[in-house]
């Protein structure tokens, strides 16, 4: 049974795809078979971060001048990439039909995968709802600012009230120490707790480090890195894999990945 783990965040620029692009490549160095979908379309950059050149994208797939094993791209650790087109019009004014769509032409892929690490477009879009509420975990990265939890509530309410999704993990990411982290993360769920019947879980925190920022500008993902294995972001990223590894999955009511 493949587990499905979205991505997501309120707001862009807290970290979301660096840190998808990493918790594949580590589920991938435990030799697990593993697929990440750039399902952000206005922003897919997986491919870049990845050092992949990409052929084709879900662009080709749904206008049929690809199929699915076109569109798949191998990247380093046996990871399958499935890249997103981004900025490609048709591709951020899609229905939900046509998420539909994508959703199901995945389902080939469901004997050769452990995992779909689902990288979804940030904020609060139809799209980003409905791709994160089809998958069997989601976590939702913030920063510790107003801002970011502003926009983290906004979309773990809309998860709740329209996907009747009820389990989420949180990431704090760019915190300086780990107090600081379960600080943000404590302030986080007292707010969302108050307002909302959702259970939140604390599934990790990276820091606000020069090394991540230099893998991201390199194009060597840092989980990727010998010379990195012992530095706090390593460690932190193998705990976080560690940690959605373990977790017991809560699908949704509505559509999900790979259901019969």
């Amino acid at each position: 049974m493949v587990r499905s783990i979205a991505i997501a965040s309120g707001k862009g620029g807290v970290g979301k795809s660096s840190i998808a692009v990493n918790v594949a490549l580590m589920l991938s160095k435990l030799g697990k078979r593993v697929a990440l979908f750039d399902a952000d379309f206005g922003m897919a950059n997986a491919h870049i971060m990845l050092d992949c050149k990409v052929e084709k994208s879900l662009q080709d797939f749904l206008t049929k001048t690809a199929n699915l094993e076109e569109v798949i791209c191998e990247a380093p650790s046996g990871l399958k990439l499935v890249p997103g087109g981004s900025g490609i019009i048709e591709l951020l004014n899609l229905d939900h039909t046509k998420r539909w769509e994508i959703m199901r032409s995945l389902s080939p892929l469901e004997n050769e995968l452990d995992y779909l690490i689902v990288d979804a477009p940030a904020g609060g879009s139809d799209a980003s709802l409905d791709f994160a509420a089809a998958c069997d975990t989601v976590v939702v990265v913030l920063v510790g600012e107003p801002t970011s939890f502003m926009d983290a509530y906004s979309f773990i309410k809309a998860l709740h009230l329209e996907k009747k999704y009820n389990n989420v993990s949180i990431v704090v990411n760019m915190a300086a120490t780990a107090k600081d982290a379960m600080a943000s993360y404590e302030s986080f769920k007292k707010i969302v707790t108050k307002f909302l019947s959702v259970e939140l879980n604390f599934a990790g925190w990276l820091p606000n480090s020069n090394e991540i920022k230099n893998s991201i500008l390199s194009r060597k993902p840092i989980a990727l890195q010998k010379n990195q294995l012992n530095t706090t972001a390593v460690k932190n990223l193998s705990s976080i894999t560690r940690f959605l590894n373990e977790i017991e999955p809560t699908p949704s009511p509505g559509i999900n990945f790979f259901e019969k």
